[in-house]
């Protein structure tokens, strides 16, 4: 009995769902939340992308909502590092926060992000010519799969 209570639980956790993911592509990324597909700077995908991104193709403070069936993203360009802004994917009420600079930038940079976006849950800078995925300051690999924060 308790074997098969410790697999079920084991099963469990490793099953567990997620609302979204992260998916690298070299300059870019694929975007997924609740059945909506975002595709970041020329990121390849072989389904339907609901919608294409370029950073740093807002103008400053310029925000647009895109919905599909009860999802909703906004898209807000915000002041970035160096002189291009940053795109915040804001995923519905209380959901998850991407930042996303439209200037490269150095590792040792990556504490400033934090600082300037405090609300980010997490970042999709551009270092070397390709996309990395921060949660904090701690690199992570690629595909990341998160689940809403509660605020």
């Amino acid at each position: 009995m308790i074997t098969i209570v410790l697999l079920w639980t084991c099963g469990w956790a490793w099953a567990a769902p997620h609302d979204g993911s992260v998916t690298l592509a070299g300059a870019g990324a694929l975007i997924r939340y609740r059945g909506m597909l975002l595709a970041l700077d020329g990121a390849p995908s072989a389904q339907a992308v609901d919608l294409r991104l370029r950073s740093g193709s807002l103008p400053l403070w310029q925000s647009i909502t895109r919905r599909k069936g009860k999802v909703r993203v906004r898209i807000t360009a915000l002041p970035g590092p160096g002189d291009r802004p940053a795109l915040l994917l804001d995923f519905g009420d209380n959901a998850y926060r991407i930042v996303i600079p439209a200037a490269g930038m150095d590792a040792v940079d990556y504490p400033l992000l934090a600082q300037r976006y405090p609300g980010a849950d997490l970042a999709l800078p551009l270092e070397n010519g390709r996309r990395v995925i921060l949660r904090g300051e701690q690199p992570q690999a690629s595909p990341y799969r998160f689940s809403n924060i509660k605020r």
